[in-house]
């Protein structure tokens, strides 16, 4: 984008006005048309420091802290967590959604998250990241000041990792459907992006979580370097039909605020959180561990419970259940033939069988794939749980392929 227009963009009173608003008591870096960022810290105090930093910086992007400081200038790599403590004034909660094939999949996460949190009892704000997704803010005044008699301010970035690990885990089923539904089938889903390797609507959507000190996030009305789009604030009602051409710099106007909450609003929400996590045992949270594949084929002996269930038949979820029996056949070193022929016979007990094209499409697609996909994780509601299959035992862990390993290795520490 020319200089001018960069200019004459930010020297628009409504987003010198906005910017300069949300920048009270943050930290504030510009950026330039590479990426890279000037010298921290920084802020914005008037109108002429924004047209500064253009004019002699060549800055085309402004970025804030979700924190808020007491003298954000007295910030330095060098501080203690400590001292970053005692300088932070409190913190903003923001959600950063990124679709990493299309945006109508960001546009279905940030509806999920919005009508979550306000099932919720918060009223979030959204805004447009200016590429592939969308900012979801919840600001520091919906949360109390204290929780469990300490000051909320000290708790970061353990409550805002908490919040995001919380909504993630309550969220993830919801999304993966409406995912689903848009792609038309969990493989066409799965064609959007490269190296899927287990059904997670987070291989589509990136939600972020790994909060550190002085996080930084793209303000509202900036310019986005790479589109030149604005990240601009929109109403929950704008999600359904969004569409770019709002953000281009000369459609800009304000129709809503961002970041802005009623008084704590958000601490039961937060206490949930809390709650959650405390009951996490340390295993839940780590990554998964995707098991080796046998030498030999697995027999259906050594299956869990829910795929025995699922090849009984089923009256609903037949097409996702297509899904996951072909990704575990697979990894239960199953040839291509066997799976076939098992899945026919999977396919007649069901209350009403899937279309011959339907299996067959889907068996070719499975077939032909390289990568090595995973089913479902066993906690999902949306392939187990819904559909009555979910009735886990002493060997069920986190992903159904992991079982006939347990069972295996019970069975032969017993026989010796």
């Amino acid at each position: 984008m020319h200089y001018f227009r960069i200019l004459k963009h930010y020297m628009n009173p409504i987003v010198q006005k906005e910017i300069l608003s949300v920048a009270k008591d943050r930290e504030v870096v510009g950026s330039v048309e590479d990426g890279s960022f000037l010298k921290r810290p920084d802020v914005l105090l008037y109108p002429k420091d924004v047209e500064e930093k253009i004019k002699n910086n060549k800055v085309v992007a402004f970025h804030c802290s979700v924190e808020k400081w007491f003298n954000p200038m007295q910030l330095s790599v060098n501080l203690r967590q400590e001292e970053l403590s005692d300088l932070r004034k409190g913190f903003d909660f923001l959600i950063d959604i990124d679709a990493k094939a299309k945006l109508e999949h960001a546009v279905a996460a940030a509806k999920v998250v919005y009508t979550f949190l306000k099932d919720s009892g918060v009223r979030p704000t959204i805004k447009f990241s200016g590429s592939r997704g969308f900012h979801i803010g919840i600001s520091g005044e919906a949360f109390p000041g204290k929780i469990d008699f300490k000051e909320t301010r000290i708790r970061y970035p353990e409550i805002p990792q908490t919040l995001a690990e919380y909504i993630n885990e309550k969220i993830k089923d919801q999304i993966l459907e409406e995912l689903i539904s848009i792609e038309g089938g969990v493989a066409s889903l799965v064609n959007t992006v490269k190296n899927v390797s287990e059904l997670s609507p987070y291989q589509f959507i990136d939600i972020e979580k790994n909060w550190g000190n002085r996080h930084l996030f793209r303000m509202p009305y900036s310019l986005h370097p790479k589109y030149w789009l604005v990240s601009l604030p929109i109403k929950f009602e704008d999600l359904k039909n969004f569409d770019k051409e709002m953000a281009k710099p000369e459609n800009v106007k304000k129709e809503v605020d961002f970041l802005v909450n009623k008084e704590g609003e958000a601490s039961d929400l937060l206490i949930r959180a809390l709650d959650w996590k405390a009951k996490q045992p340390k295993e839940a949270i780590k990554p998964l561990r995707i098991r080796k594949k046998s030498e030999t084929p697995i027999p259906e002996e050594y299956f869990p419970p829910c795929m025995k269930l699922i090849l009984n038949g089923l009256s609903d979820g037949r097409k996702r259940s297509l899904f996951t029996l072909s990704t575990f056949l697979r990894s239960m070193n199953w040839k291509p033939e066997d799976i076939e022929k098992r899945i026919r016979e999977w396919n007649l007990k069901n209350s009403q069988p899937l279309s011959e094209r339907t299996i067959k499409t889907q068996l070719k697609w499975h077939l032909r794939q390289s990568r090595e996909l995973m089913p479902a994780n066993c906690q999902s509601h949306l392939f187990y749980v819904s559909m009555g299959v979910c009735k886990p035992d002493q060997y069920c862990s986190k992903n159904p392929v992991n079982y006939p390993f347990r069972l295996m290795k019970k069975k032969a520490n017993y026989k010796n």
